[in-house]
């Protein structure tokens, strides 16, 4: 774990040169501070300190000196000094003043008014500017720490992109001691591990979710959250009219959890938002070559994403050139998947290997013997159509009727329901695998297309059902489990849910994905015992500050109070989370405490900062109730139940202020929703 060096002493000048003038904040990689340039009299700048005094975090420091001293871009923060002194290391950098934009939304915000429309254009074209010049260096940069309070704004509101400490010029960078590896609203899946890793087309998320913030005034639901659980994103015209459906268009292809389907990069996006808002489309170079202070070895180099051409799925499945390893396109996500590969390498698809050439993968009819584009022969799958060839009639006999036609094979009718699924045909895909389940019992994975064809239709209720059916003749396939889970929580049933997550995790302990899934889904039960060994267990994996907020919480609610503590402090320090969330885990600890009127000040200042943060409104109904304030207990309590649909807390709250202010009739109809939700709280007093 890294420590917070002291202070430097104002007045101090850093090698002759640079005197302190006063400390602008820390953060996990270090220190900020002002100075003055003794050279350059009335000249400020800003020094960053090194605080991670291993040589992993110094090869990183020196990275983003690095990176920055190449770069010559009015958008981007410039570096003018690097060096080593005494305790650490050093970075000089133009001193931007000004508020930044996540600033600008909080006093919006209060004032309860949006941002102008065209200021909020200008200063994100800027920004698509600066990052678009950022992609077209060889090998293209990475920001990927793009949000708002990482765009600054000068007097003169020139948009300016700041902290490059996790810019990836080295795909290893995530590793390192200093690079935070996300920012919950503004990252995309793949920094958190979900996917094929981060490329340009991560920043253009981050820039659609840093328009979307801006033009809403609210962050937008987490990346992980709408991978995982489905969380929708309410488009931005619902949440401020100002905004017309060219300019929503392009935030929501931007922010595209699917990383195939936003822009390929930076300048793609500024060309659609400059179209869509009818600005002159800029004219971007060519790719430019920078030559670093230290040129990075081949190793370092990022490669560029395909176009969105290649990266969009193809209308057809096979996907063989000349000379290529034999394989197939995903019709989900567009990626290269082997020939034989059950499932996706990217997003986990379930791939139909049924009826496919061996060598070229080009698919083929039931009982064709050649394929038809290399020639090879083809192994037998199903017998071939017999000719309708009688036999000779014997004289004197009656030629016997002729037999109805059989019904295609169970194996035809799966490879049918497979074809009408990549096709789209939902509702003839289920036809045809309902057909070959009623014929006889399939393997897992055919249950789990049926699901699939049903969730595709939006029949959530039939999904769980056909996952069900699978597990009756399928009890270890985690597949299923995992995908009941999935269904269950859809439906609202999220007890249900955690209990098919956590056998699916049983049979398969390494999917990290699953983990993760099933933490979220005991956390957000209230169920802070089962969560905390899950999120400890991926914490192994991933520092990630989602994870280490979470089980803060789980700490201090499970009365593990000087744990959860430490955690929050180290969190605080770091500023690794957002400021919301950051003030609500101060107000656990105080809470967890005691200290109740300290809690209620920093719940509310986390509702201040975010008004759709659940649990600082649940625990704001949590404590009215303690001090009889029963009204004002139920609005906290409905505002956050309303919030977080899936969470029984909240209701069993309600339960016991409609009781205690003589509604009875309400309270029994509260517990019954907690109980609907968290059969498990059926021991727990009313």
């Amino acid at each position: 774990m890294q420590h917070e060096l002291p202070a430097l002493p104002l007045g101090y000048a850093l090698q002759g040169r640079y005197q302190i003038l006063k400390k602008l904040g820390s953060g996990g990689y270090g220190s900020v501070y002002l100075a003055e340039d003794l050279r350059l009299r009335g000249r400020q700048v800003a020094v960053k300190e090194l605080s991670d005094p291993s040589e992993s975090g110094q090869q990183l420091f020196k990275q983003e000196a690095q990176v920055l001293a190449a770069l010559d871009h009015p958008g981007l923060v410039r570096v003018s000094d690097f060096f080593g002194e005494g305790r650490s290391y050093y970075l000089v950098m133009d001193y931007i003043a000004g508020q930044d934009l996540l600033d600008m939304v909080v006093k919006a915000g209060k004032q309860r008014r949006h941002l102008p429309l065209a200021k909020v254009v200008d200063w994100i074209t800027q920004v698509c500017d600066a990052v678009a010049y950022l992609h077209e260096q060889q090998p293209p940069i990475i920001h990927r720490d793009i949000k708002p309070n990482n765009v600054r704004l000068t007097q003169k509101e020139r948009a300016i992109l700041v902290d490059f400490g996790i810019a990836k010029i080295d795909p290893h960078a995530k590793t390192q001691v200093m690079a935070k590896a996300v920012s919950q609203g503004f990252s995309p899946p793949e920094q958190y591990g979900l996917g094929a890793g981060t490329d340009t087309r991560s920043d253009v998320y981050a820039l659609g979710a840093t328009l979307y913030c801006v033009l809403t005034l609210a962050p937008p639901p987490d990346s992980f959250e709408r991978m995982v659980r489905g969380t929708p994103l309410t488009p931005p015209s619902q949440l401020n009219p100002q905004v017309g459906p060219a300019l929503e268009k392009v935030v929501l292809q931007a922010m595209a959890v699917n990383s195939a389907q936003r822009y390929r990069d930076a300048g793609e996006m500024l060309a659609a938002l400059q179209t869509a808002t009818g600005h002159p489309v800029t004219q971007r170079p060519g790719v430019v070559v920078r030559r670093p202070l230290v040129t990075p070895s081949a190793a370092q180099l990022t490669p560029p994403p395909p176009s969105r051409e290649e990266s969009s799925p193809p209308p057809r499945p096979p996907t063989v050139g000349r000379g290529s390893s034999p394989g197939i396109t995903c019709p989900q996500c567009g990626a290269f998947v082997r020939l034989g590969a059950r499932f996706c390498p990217q997003c986990g698809k379930t791939m139909d290997t049924s009826h496919r050439c061996p060598t070229c993968a080009t698919p083929y009819r039931p009982g064709a013997r050649f394929c038809a584009k290399c020639g090879a022969t083809l192994p037998i799958t199903a017998p071939r159509e017999s000719s309708s060839v009688s036999a000779p009639a014997v004289p004197g006999e009656e030629s016997a009727p002729p037999l109805p036609p059989s019904p295609p094979p169970p194996s035809d009718r799966v490879a049918e329901g497979r074809q009408h699924l990549r096709e789209g045909r939902f509702a003839e895909a289920v036809a045809a695998f309902e057909a070959a389940l009623q014929a006889e019992t399939q393997p897992a994975d055919v249950y789990l297309d049926l699901g699939k064809a049903h969730l595709r239709l939006q029949h959530d209720e039939a999904a769980s059902v056909a996952f069900e059916k699978g597990l009756e003749h399928h009890p270890q396939a985690p597949q299923l489990h995992a995908a009941l889970g999935k269904a269950l929580l859809k439906l609202g049933r999220p007890a249900a849910a955690l209990e098919h997550l956590e056998q699916a995790l049983t049979l398969t302990p390494d999917d990290l994905e699953l983990l993760r899934l099933t933490a979220d889904a005991a956390f957000n039960l209230g169920r802070y015992g089962a969560a905390a060994p899950h999120l400890e267990q991926l914490l192994t994996h991933s520092q990630d500050p989602l994870f280490r907020g979470h089980l803060a919480v789980c700490y201090l609610r499970l009365g593990r109070v000087d744990e959860g503590e430490r955690l929050v402090q180290e969190l605080t320090r770091q500023e690794s989370l957002p400021p919301a969330e950051l003030e609500f885990l101060k107000g656990l600890v105080h809470y967890q405490k005691g200290s109740q009127r300290w809690a209620m000040r920093d719940f509310y200042d986390a509702l201040r900062l975010n008004a759709r943060h659940a649990l600082a409104e649940f625990f704001v109904g949590e404590i009215y109730a303690q001090w009889g304030r029963w009204h004002e207990a139920i609005a906290a309590y409905e505002q956050s139940a309303a919030l977080d649909p899936l969470a029984p807390a909240p209701h069993l709250g309600l339960s016991a202020c409609w009781k205690a202010v003589g509604d009875v009739d309400k309270a029994a109809a509260a517990r019954q929703r907690a109980l609907a939700l968290d059969p498990k709280l059926e021991s727990v007093k009313p």
